[in-house]
């Protein structure tokens, strides 16, 4: 693997066309597709599903595509020699669920660094699974994740409570209505995020003891691949309202659910074996103050 095949991969990403990154890459579709399939080989995975001349990013590729730029961007750093930079400044890693990053809004960021100059945060999406591996292991200090927790291990302070929600096009026979029951879901056919979450639909599901399974057709972690499954056709996407509200399209109606335990609840967790940096007491204590006071 190499900073071309990532390059070419994200372009690809983006695009969701082998044709236009072509074109933006300035290399023939042949040469594109070839260095594709190279780099699927050697991953042993399968990035892009092929169908009718078009190409559909698989969950695989969503998660390398975040990877994918953190690496890009860390070469830029080392080969315009940024790192040689005299200012002082300590960087603190924040790792987080899927998607978690988008609820924290640019305004944060910003009055974070007119306040704290020489903190420098670096935000990285993972699973849940990876992310409480290395907070165990004390290779990561602060992380942004859903319950449950270990209280013997870890420390957790919420953060919110994000309600799911259901997404469905504005054809679908459901879409004539505001507010639905989950129970309302048993024969539709459901696309949900990937089961290793630790907030899948699944564990809701057996955790409220509903009668009834939903014809699951899809699980991934891409949250866009969803909302697409669900405008393009009669699938119903599981969705959070925070992400759906984002994610605009005239095609698409959300529905809120009638349960009260349909919500994903993020936490900001530390190891409790971890003594904290004087750095990352300072980004805990804004990011709490955020969440607390001013809300997502």
């Amino acid at each position: 693997m190499n900073q071309k095949q990532l390059q070419y991969f994200l372009e690809v990403y983006s695009t969701k066309s082998i044709t236009k990154a072509a074109q933006n890459l300035y290399i023939s579709p042949q040469g594109l597709s070839k260095t594709i399939l190279s780099l699927e080989k050697e991953l042993g995975v399968e990035l892009f599903e092929r169908k009718n001349n078009h190409i559909i990013p698989t969950g695989e590729a969503a998660r390398l595509s975040i990877h994918a730029k953190n690496i890009l961007e860390e070469y830029h750093v080392i080969s315009e020699g940024l790192y040689k930079n005299n200012t002082t400044f300590k960087t603190i890693s924040v790792f987080c669920s899927y998607d978690v990053p988008q609820l924290i809004p640019a305004r944060f960021f910003y009055q974070f660094n007119e306040s704290f100059p020489e903190i420098r945060i670096n935000m990285k999406e993972f699973t849940d699974e990876h992310i409480m591996k290395r907070l165990q292991t004390h290779k990561v200090e602060l992380a942004i994740v859903p319950g449950p927790f270990n209280p013997n291990l870890f420390n957790y302070e919420l953060l919110c409570s994000e309600p799911f929600c259901v997404v469905v096009n504005k054809d679908h026979p459901l879409a004539d209505r505001e507010v639905i029951s989950f129970s309302a879901l048993n024969k539709e056919r459901l696309v949900i995020k990937d089961v290793k979450s630790q907030t899948s639909l699944n564990q809701y599901y057996n955790l409220s003891s509903a009668k009834g399974i939903p014809n699951i057709i899809l699980e991934t972690s891409d949250i866009h691949l969803i909302h697409k499954m669900a405008e393009e056709g009669p699938a119903v996407g599981m969705s959070l309202l925070y992400l759906a509200r984002k994610i605009r399209s005239d095609r698409i109606k959300i529905l809120t659910f009638e349960e009260d335990w349909l919500v994903k609840k993020i936490y900001l967790v530390t190891s409790k074996n971890n003594v904290l940096s004087p750095e990352a007491k300072i980004l805990r204590s804004a990011l709490l103050d955020y969440f607390q006071n001013t809300g997502a």
